[in-house]
């Protein structure tokens, strides 16, 4: 049954058409419901370390709800540059969740996203810029554990994965996710453990809940990802196999939470 969502996805053929649309409804979307949750955690909440807004999310994985919000709101700009405001909004709104859910995977989600995208431009000025913005990110974390903010969770936890390689427990849940491989190499086990964790590792987590032939969809599912390129059209680039594999990952992404949201309830009430 894990195989099933991925197989799926691989069978669905989106033009380019229904991935802007797509792109934009999904944007529009977390942006609305984002913005909801940055406002009840200002004015209602008003603590910003491991919030989770409005949801019944773990915050970590809030912090990516963000994450994903302030790429889509860069590709949507390029997509509608005239309609300037409604990215510089979600950019912002994307990155106040990302800070108040203290999570650190969206910061180097977001700076291996950078990495790849860099890859392909491969321009030295661009090369520069994200070494220059990673020292800053990177001496800022220093000097602030040294100050008033040393507290805040956010630092803390940065400071902690940079400067003291503390993975918070990461390791074991890695060994324990192959362990569980290895019980079923063709096709894995189960999805999480039994206190609800994962393992923290993409790669891992395919191998465990779906073993070498989940690996085979994972890859093939981005396989046309060796076919993308930028190209510049005048002032804007247009990107849309990239919005094709953002869009359908973070559906699944929205789907599965959702989803699991749904079924917790509907046991609970059994």
């Amino acid at each position: 049954m894990n195989l099933v969502p991925y197989i799926a996805v691989l069978g669905i053929s989106f033009t380019k058409e229904i991935t802007v649309k797509l792109n934009t409804l999904i944007f529009n979307f977390l942006l609305i419901i984002l913005g909801i949750s940055c406002l009840w955690t200002i004015f209602v909440f008003q603590y910003f370390e491991k919030s989770s807004g409005i949801f019944v999310s773990y915050y970590i994985s809030v912090g990516h709800y963000g994450l994903s919000l302030l790429i889509l709101s860069i590709f949507y700009y390029f997509q509608s540059p005239q309609k300037w405001l409604k990215p510089i909004l979600g950019t912002l709104i994307g990155g106040f969740t990302i800070f108040s859910s203290s999570a650190r995977s969206p910061m180097l989600a977001a700076f291996i996203i950078l990495l790849i995208l860099l890859l392909y431009i491969n321009k030295i000025k661009y090369w520069i810029t994200l070494l220059v913005f990673a020292s800053i990110f990177i001496i800022s974390i220093y000097f602030l554990k040294q100050t008033f903010a040393s507290d805040f969770e956010f630092v803390k936890r940065m400071y902690n994965a940079i400067f003291e390689g503390n993975g918070s427990g990461r390791s074991y849940y890695l060994l324990k996710g192959w362990n569980v491989f290895k019980e079923n190499i063709p096709f894995g086990g189960r999805i999480l453990f039994e206190d609800g964790m994962y393992p923290h590792n993409i790669f891992v987590e395919v191998l465990m809940s779906m073993g070498i032939a989940g690996v085979i969809l994972f890859f093939l599912y981005f396989k046309d990802l060796g076919k993308f390129r930028i190209r510049y059209i005048k002032k804007i680039f247009v990107i849309y196999r990239f919005f094709y594999f953002l869009s359908n990952i973070l559906c699944w992404f929205l789907l599965h939470t959702v989803s699991l949201r749904i079924w917790s309830f509907g046991a609970l009430q059994q």
